[in-house]
């Protein structure tokens, strides 16, 4: 989830509400097996979004990610569909 909302619209559920509609879609229409998110461990309004949406956490993937110059760690988690 690389974009965020205005201040004022924090707390109102449209992020995780977005993130559900995307899982939807890449299960139902794109008929995908797995959808996995990286997420820097000290994001914890977007690891909440991931998990209402029903993404598991699945580990730390250490120095993953190369952000402003730094190899940076990030929480993984997944979501698997349940029709498969």
């Amino acid at each position: 989830m690389g974009y965020s909302l205005d201040q004022e619209h924090n707390g109102k559920g449209y992020t995780t509400e977005a993130a559900k509609l995307v899982v939807k879609y890449a299960f139902e229409t794109l008929n995908l097996h797995r959808i996995e998110a990286g997420v820097m461990p000290d994001n914890i309004a977007s690891i909440r979004v991931l998990e209402k949406a029903g993404f598991h956490k699945e580990g730390i993937a250490r120095k993953n990610v190369k952000i402003n110059g730094r190899l940076e760690d990030h929480q993984m988690l997944a979501i698997l569909n349940p029709k498969h």
